[in-house]
């Protein structure tokens, strides 16, 4: 019995150069849950921009977010794990001397860490899921200065490229993220994942089923199905 559907967002149930769920789409994953199937959005993306793209959709998702550093269900958190505020103030102080313009992530927005923020004693005052760098031509040697200090404050690299250098809790990722949905919803049938990226891989490990998208030519992944479109493919066969 089909009972979790895990799927990446960019790339695989939006192409990268956007899109909208169809409604074939919406009316299968209507069906779907009213089955008892959960269906679970896992993505780097933070929760506010995931819950209007799928705003048809969006009290039938389970959203994972921010690289599995968050979990949200009908508006209320089920799961955080969150970088404290002392560790990204010396992190973001470090940054700033380093071509680098610090953003956090909260719950509802990505916000600048300006000196005012830095200067208060809680900073947000709210939870921080993420820290976004937008890179301002930054050398090679301030890159690596900033990746080994985040590293030795527990951090890891979430997301990296020409412009952007993104870190989150190391123990937060897509698949300690589905561990928690297992366990919180009792999960004991198949479990069915879509990916196209390595980020998805510890997604792909809990999963009895693995999708990989077709334009991710550089991955490869055991027993992996290549799909074109996941819309289609979840509408047409499950």
């Amino acid at each position: 019995m089909l009972n979790l559907i895990l799927t990446d967002f960019d790339g695989t149930l939006f192409p990268k150069s956007g899109g909208e769920l169809s409604l074939e789409f919406i009316n299968k994953i209507t069906n779907l849950t009213e089955k008892g199937c959960y269906f679970a959005v896992n993505s780097g993306r933070p929760y506010s921009t995931l819950k209007k793209l799928l705003a048809p959709i969006k009290n039938r998702t389970l959203f994972v977010c921010n690289d599995g550093a968050q979990i949200m269900y009908k508006n209320c958190l089920l799961y955080k794990n969150t970088i404290s505020s002392a560790v990204a103030k010396k992190i973001c102080l470090f940054v700033n001397s380093h071509e680098l313009s610090p953003f956090a992530a909260l719950r509802e927005r990505n916000t600048p860490v300006t000196d005012d923020v830095l200067a208060s004693p809680g900073m947000f005052g709210e939870d921080i899921y993420k820290l976004v760098f937008v890179k301002n031509n930054p050398t090679e040697a301030s890159i690596q200065a900033v990746k080994q200090l985040a590293l030795s404050n527990s951090l890891r690299i979430c997301f990296e490229d020409d412009e952007y250098l993104e870190f989150c809790k190391a123990d937060a990722d897509k698949g300690i993220a589905t561990d928690f949905l297992i366990k919180k919803f009792g999960i004991k049938g198949d479990i069915l994942a879509f990916g196209d990226t390595a980020a998805d891989f510890e997604m792909f490990k809990r999963a009895s089923g693995v999708f990989l998208m077709s334009h991710a030519t550089h991955l490869s992944y055991p027993n992996a199905k290549i799909i074109e479109n996941t819309q289609e493919f979840i509408v047409k066969e499950l």
